[in-house]
């Protein structure tokens, strides 16, 4: 009680009731055409420095080894976006 008023109830709004299983195959297939268009493909950097370039990802602790000009190494999916600051390291896919 404030103000010596009673308190007024609160009404929460009801959601529609779906039958069971309804939409479930509307999701099952929407499930690939995500993947499709997110293309969770393994990313390519190559290197266009002079000499070699040690890199030890502080995310997977993975340690990539690029011995010359042109050398193309596939990173780990979770390395993707730290990789792309290093300089000398261009994506290439």
């Amino acid at each position: 009680m404030c103000c010596s008023r009673p308190r007024q109830a609160v009404s929460t709004p009801q959601r529609p009731a779906r039958p069971a299983g309804a939409g479930l195959s509307a999701g099952a297939q929407a499930a690939p055409a995500v993947r499709t268009a997110l293309a969770l493909t393994t990313p390519v950097f190559e290197y266009v420095g002079a000499t070699a370039l040690t890199v030890v990802s502080p995310l997977t602790r993975k340690t990539y080894r690029f011995e010359k000009l042109g050398a193309q190494i596939q990173v780990d999916l979770r390395d993707r976006s730290w990789m792309a600051f290093v300089p000398s390291l261009v994506p290439v896919a």
